[in-house]
């Protein structure tokens, strides 16, 4: 492995339990796409703790934060943070047991059956270790999760 991608690999294990607590808290509450507002809240203010600029409300609950660092390319990484309407049967101690009115006025279960409290963790860490190590990369980060 490359030193650049030593260093900025150098704090994942710290951020581990935080991201374990993240994803398992997202996980117990999914939300429908395009009611994401408590998911979105809790990457906004993880984007802006790390000194991300942050916009809220894109597209109603989608989430934009911008990490300018120096002259140098852009790059996006985007999350999904929609769930799905169907009821969690996994017998998990944080398993969903959310219900949501969906477009059509009907009351489902919901659960994140599709993966996306994973894509949540996943950028939570991933714009935390570029936002802490910009000494090994320039140019902007720009992080999206929406629905």
């Amino acid at each position: 492995m490359n030193k650049p991608l030593e260093r900025l690999l150098a704090g994942l294990p710290d951020l581990l339990p935080t991201l374990e607590s993240a994803y398992k808290d997202v996980h117990a509450h999914p939300e429908l796409s395009m009611q994401e507002n408590r998911t979105a809240g809790i990457a906004a203010k993880h984007l802006t703790d790390h000194g991300y600029e942050v916009t809220t409300g894109v597209g109603r609950t989608g989430v934009i934060g911008i990490l300018r660092n120096g002259e140098g390319p852009t790059v996006m990484m985007r999350a999904d943070m929609d769930a799905l309407p169907i009821r969690e049967d996994s017998g998990l101690d944080y398993a969903s047991t959310a219900i949501a009115t969906d477009a059509s006025d009907q009351s489902v279960p919901v659960a994140h059956a599709c993966g996306h409290d994973m894509h949540v963790a996943w950028l939570m860490g991933a714009s935390a270790l570029f936002a802490h190590q910009r000494d090994v990369w320039k140019g902007t980060l720009i992080a999206v999760p929406a629905w």
